[in-house]
């Protein structure tokens, strides 16, 4: 449990509020209006108002503001690699200071501290002490701070994430928005890159924000989708964390089903012409888990959906099998490609740092291994890489174990779709840190750290929910249910 504090905002009177928020609202527009006559606005400055009416939402919305500023967090996600600089290696992304706000708000309303249960996850706390030793090159000034930073705060994330999700997901209705929210972030990623890669000339729509959209040519010949909206191929890294989630929102929405499944289809599309051969296989975990677990009910369909979007690409993207022949090269530990052999490169070496270093050397040390839990090792030491790994098993282990009873039970419910979707969600959080590397910008782990979040937080609540009812039955069905 953590403390309560008792902020200045939280004091602010009832007939005090509208007063400050009518005089902040009439400042920000006056400022807004001068500066638009002065010098014009142009897209980056749109960017800065709206994140500046955002800011203001959630400060003075109260609880409201709280948690509509999260579902508007969630759809930030898909602004990619749109950044502040402050040092060459140390850029900020409106997310992260965005989920900061809500963290300050959140402690500033006692209420909602006082009717959520908050914790962390056991591995984090053996975890924590290693962030802080981290920074033991800097102490004897041979590194530099801002990488060092920069790779340090993007672990540190997850804590605001972990404190701020379990306050605003305690009903389902902010469920329904949140999850709505990062799938639409994500289709909406989606859908420009597919635009931009069959329909060039519909990108110029957004000439601000595009400088290169044309599709590029891999070494065995597969042409790549940009995603020069985002910012980069890794843009799908978002789309295989929320596809799964379409499952649950089937459920939600029934009315959208042709919608859910034509956005999951375009996402699934958007995987395929990213090109990340990684990203693939994982896609097909998803589909073997999904068959493995849920085959009555949702296994299937993800099969079929995936195998017609395979079969469609398959036909007007070429060279679709030297990719597949540099892909089961990779996996068989032999690459054939420049990609291949330098990921592998990357990881030996690091694993050759981790071990010639087992207590670390540092943050930033190890530079981009692609895969973070090798990075972890290298920078923070053998045991931080141990725990942050079993940290992941574990997690996933709970929250596999949990969706398997709930699926023997045949409790079908929207809580039940829910953790079958975030558990395959999941396994993509396990790929990405495993072989792509996403600690390195805030941009790419934040997806996998939201994800994280809402595991932990319905693991929490329907444990909860579990314990409740065994405390609301009559004493003569305990043994009962023990038995069963």
């Amino acid at each position: 449990m953590f403390p309560t504090f008792k902020l200045p905002l939280a004091r602010l009177e009832s007939r005090r509020f509208p007063v400050v928020r009518t005089v902040a609202i009439t400042f920000i527009s006056v400022i807004a209006g001068v500066y638009a006559v002065n010098r014009g606005f142009d897209y980056r400055d749109i960017i800065l108002t709206f994140g500046a009416l955002v800011g203001a939402i959630i400060v003075f919305g109260r609880e409201r503001g709280i948690e509509f500023g999260f579902v508007l967090w969630a759809l930030s996600l898909a602004l990619g690699y749109r950044t502040i600089e402050v040092t060459p290696a140390l850029r900020l992304h409106p997310a992260e200071l965005l989920l900061w706000l809500l963290l300050a708000c959140v402690c500033a309303q006692r209420q909602m501290i006082s009717r959520a249960q908050l914790s962390f996850p056991a591995w984090l706390w053996f975890f924590l002490p290693f962030l802080a030793l981290g920074w033991w090159p800097l102490v004897f000034g041979d590194a530099k701070w801002d990488g060092m930073f920069s790779e340090f705060r993007d672990f540190l994330l997850l804590i605001p994430l972990l404190v701020v999700a379990p306050i605003v997901l305690q009903s389902e209705r902010n469920w329904r928005h949140l999850v709505t929210a990062f799938f639409l972030a994500s289709t909406w990623i989606a859908l420009t890159g597919v635009l931009e890669y069959w329909f060039p000339s519909a990108m110029r729509m957004f000439p601000e924000f595009i400088k290169n959209a044309k599709a590029e040519a891999t070494a065995d010949g597969f042409v790549r989708a940009q995603f020069s909206f985002w910012g980069s191929q890794t843009a799908t890294f978002v789309c295989v964390l929320a596809v799964p989630v379409a499952i649950a929102l089937g459920r939600w929405w029934r009315k959208w089903r042709l919608a859910i499944i034509s956005a999951a289809a375009l996402q699934l599309i958007a995987v395929y012409i990213g090109g990340f051969r990684s990203v693939w296989f994982m896609v097909l975990v998803q589909v073997v888990a999904a068959c493995a677990f849920g085959l009555k009910k949702h296994g299937l369909v993800v099969a079929i959906l995936c195998i017609l979007v395979a079969a469609i690409g398959y036909q007007f993207i070429p060279k679709t099998n030297e990719r597949l022949v540099t892909t089961i090269a990779v996996l068989k530990g032999a690459p054939i490609d420049h990609s291949g052999r330098d990921r592998m490169n990357r990881a030996t070496g690091a694993a050759e740092r981790a071990l010639e270093a087992p207590l670390g050397s540092g943050w930033n040390s190890a530079g981009w291994v692609h895969s973070d839990f090798l990075q972890v090792a290298a920078n923070l030491g053998i045991v931080a890489g141990l725990i942050f790994f079993a940290g992941y098993l574990y997690t996933l282990w709970r929250i596999g174990s949990r969706v398997k009873r709930f699926i023997e039970t045949n409790r079908s419910s929207q809580q039940g779709d829910l953790g079958f979707s975030l558990f395959l969600s999941f396994i993509a959080v396990g790929g990405l840190l495993a072989v792509e590397g996403v600690e390195v910008l805030p941009q790419l782990i934040l997806p996998v750290w939201f994800v994280w979040a809402m595991v932990e937080v319905w693991l929490r609540q329907t444990s909860e929910a579990t314990e409740l009812q065994y405390s609301y039955a009559p004493a003569n069905l305990y043994p009962a249910a023990h038995f069963q």
